[in-house]
């Protein structure tokens, strides 16, 4: 083959491969649009639903205080229109769960396409498993993580030692309803953390084999968020880091069971796909 036309195969292979990444953009545009449409109309439900969700969110702090014996009335302070603005926040959060089915299909079809074809046959499993976990993570900050925090803090506010004043709690609208959101939102997302694992293992990033070594320091890792985000007594970190746990080494036993299989003596990693492409050719 001449230099002349070795070059034009190679700028043909380049033109192809700008090609394919506008085609990718156009994809990820169209998916993102179709996931904001789902949103949207998601958002519509929950604002019309505004004031149950309201109740709903404010229940943990609620319980915690009836809980704690307080005896001064619960009451969440604001601005004039924190109202409305809780609201619409509130909606836009909710939505985020409503709408989590449909924006875990959409990521999955920009995914898919460059996948193989046993691969590709995960789409329903992905978008099920995926939501369950995103809800369940959430449902587990409500009704674990964030009524224990609110038990722990309430009963700080009590009267100083030797003087007649005392402490007594001021719940920011504001405040309480992004501690709250943000709360739910990351257990929510740590709770995927099998699922993303498990999508590593099968397209050969990692196998069990690295997942189990790098136990020791996910512990740590859960141990220190459980601590973060729970009160500062044994009990309440070891519930918030022991389901992370868990669900890490149920991670390890989901991708020995489906992930790619290195050979011995290998690595994980894209040559570890490479080897499964004839079969589904």
């Amino acid at each position: 083959m001449s230099s002349a036309t070795s070059k034009r195969v190679e700028v043909e292979a380049l033109d192809e491969k700008r090609m394919s990444f506008l085609d990718h953009l156009m994809e990820l545009r169209v998916r993102i649009l179709r996931a904001l449409k789902i949103y949207v109309a998601a958002f519509g439900i929950c604002w019309w639903k505004a004031e149950w969700l309201l109740g709903f969110v404010t229940k943990p702090l609620w319980r915690a205080w009836q809980a704690t014996g307080s005896k001064d009335p619960a009451e969440l302070h604001g601005a004039l229109a924190e109202p409305f603005t809780v609201q619409m926040r509130m909606a836009l959060f909710a939505a985020l769960f409503l709408a989590s089915p449909a924006i875990f299909w959409q990521l999955w079809a920009f995914i898919a396409p460059g996948l193989y074809k046993h691969e590709r046959r995960m789409t329903l499993a992905f978008v099920f498993f995926a939501t369950v976990l995103f809800v369940t993570g959430g449902y587990f900050a409500y009704r674990i993580a964030l009524p224990m925090a609110f038990q722990y803090f309430l009963p700080l506010h009590t009267h100083i030692p030797g003087t007649g004043m005392r402490i007594a709690p001021m719940q920011m609208v504001g405040q309480y309803f992004d501690f709250v959101f943000q709360t739910i939102l990351i257990f929510g997302l740590c709770f995927e953390l099998p699922l993303v694992l498990l999508f590593l293992g099968v397209v050969g990033m990692v196998d069990h084999v690295q997942l189990w070594r790098f136990g020791r320091y996910f512990i740590l890792l859960a141990f220190t968020v459980g601590a973060i985000f729970s009160p500062p007594d044994v009990v309440s970190q070891t519930l918030v880091s022991v389901p992370l746990v868990l669900l890490y080494f149920l991670s390890i036993v989901l991708v020995y069971l489906f992930g790619t299989k290195v050979p011995a003596g290998g690595k994980p990693g894209p040559g570890a796909r490479r080897k499964m492409k004839a079969a589904d050719a």
